[in-house]
């Protein structure tokens, strides 16, 4: 029998600066807007942090329903120059989860659901008797025992994968339910796009000439994210004759620089790095392509093999474009060869043949493209969450 009643009260708790240019803001940002259009009462809690993004969290990620956001506290340790580097998050994550705790444990009789993406507030919001529903986006190396103890108080556990659940399920979690869960899609980001010819002279690519885009980070928490490998391809489509553009759109500033300086004078009439776009902007630049590049380096890092299911991806599959991706196993969680064109790993020949296969045969590609953009209406945010609350057992609607 299911002990509740719709609507949910559900408080989403996170550790992370919002809003934030990074993928996790956004990603949080639709998460509770799903829950919240699907009915449920929403509330998110996150630490305070010194923010460089002046607009409110609904206005910079255009939410089209209202989720009540309490920034806590008065001190951002990650700021704090006495408190460098994983320090400063350290204490950042400490302050928050003493000043959660106390509004938690004084309210707790308002909330049905405590929902977090966080591990390391697991032992804090363990002792809430409040049941728990952890969105897991990577398995934590250090302190791992201390982790599958926590863990075992939760409702239920999301990976972000299905290799990550398998992971989970080999170390012992089988004693609570792990589902395999990807990111999603707002698919009305992708109504009422300007012309994407428009767009396309705003770039300066002239008629009749391919476009190839990448949108996403250029860099997280150290790992790459393939960008040497897809300039070493457009070196070599550029070598053998093929006239094209691209566009590498994304951050962190720093290492958008880098790259633009190490550019091979080559490549600069061909390629160009925008920075970070806003979310909103990203589908204008997706539709204007003619193909999307998901490049990956060849590695063994838990990230490439385990961990990732990219918000791009399901972008590009909602754009309707021809896609070319790195050949990871994560992605094959929602794609395949008739949706999308795979190349290995940090081979650079091996992605500039695939752009290539995909520029010479429009056909087959936008074949591909369209049954990707039927296989992406299962990934909206609405029907991601309806899943997930299914799983917990608690009503969707």
């Amino acid at each position: 029998m299911n002990p509740y009643t719709f609507p949910v009260r559900i408080a989403y708790c996170t550790n992370v600066r919002l809003p934030s240019e990074r993928a996790h803001g956004h990603q949080i940002a639709k998460v509770t807007q799903a829950l919240r259009a699907s009915g449920h009462d929403v509330e998110i809690f996150a630490p305070y942090r010194k923010n460089i993004i002046d607009q409110s969290f609904a206005a910079y990620y255009g939410l089209s329903s209202s989720v009540r956001l309490h920034q806590l506290g008065v001190v951002d340790g990650i700021a704090a120059w006495w408190a460098p580097g994983v320090m400063g998050l350290k204490l950042t994550t400490f302050l928050f989860s003493r000043i959660l705790k106390r509004i938690l444990s004084r309210r707790r009789h308002e909330f049905d659901l405590l929902y977090t993406r966080t591990p390391e507030l697991l032992p804090m919001l363990s002792t809430l008797s409040i049941p728990l529903i952890l969105e897991l986006h990577r398995i934590p190396r250090l302190g791992r025992r201390r982790f599958l103890k926590h863990v075992r108080s939760c409702k239920l556990i999301v990976a972000l994968t299905s290799p990550m659940r398998q992971a989970l399920i080999d170390l012992g979690i089988s004693d609570i339910p792990v589902i395999a869960e990807g990111d999603g899609v707002d698919l009305h980001d992708f109504d009422a796009l300007p012309d994407p010819a428009d767009t396309r002279v705003s770039l300066g690519v002239p008629t009749g000439v391919p476009l190839v885009v990448y949108a996403g980070q250029l860099q997280s928490m150290g790992l790459s994210k393939g960008i040497p490998e897809l300039l070493g391809a457009f070196d070599v489509l550029q070598k053998r004759g093929l006239e094209f553009r691209a566009v590498i759109a994304g951050g962190p500033d720093d290492v958008k620089q880098r790259f633009k300086e190490e550019l091979p004078a080559s490549l600069r009439a061909h390629v160009q790095f925008p920075g970070h776009l806003p979310h909103l902007k990203i589908p204008t630049l997706l539709a204007a392509a003619d193909v999307l590049v998901y490049p990956a380096p060849k590695s063994l890092h838990p990230f490439y093999v385990r961990d990732t299911s990219p918000l791009k991806m399901f972008e590009y599959m909602a754009a309707c474009k021809p896609i070319v991706s790195a050949d990871l196993l994560p992605i094959r969680d929602i794609l395949d060869e008739s949706m999308a064109t795979f190349c290995p790993p940090g081979n650079s020949e091996a992605l500039a043949d695939a752009i290539r296969s995909v520029l010479e045969d429009p056909g087959g590609s936008m074949k591909k493209a369209r049954l990707a953009r039927v296989r992406v209406e299962q990934f909206t945010w609405e029907k991601r969450m309806e899943r997930i609350l299914g799983a917990a057992r608690l009503p969707s609607s």
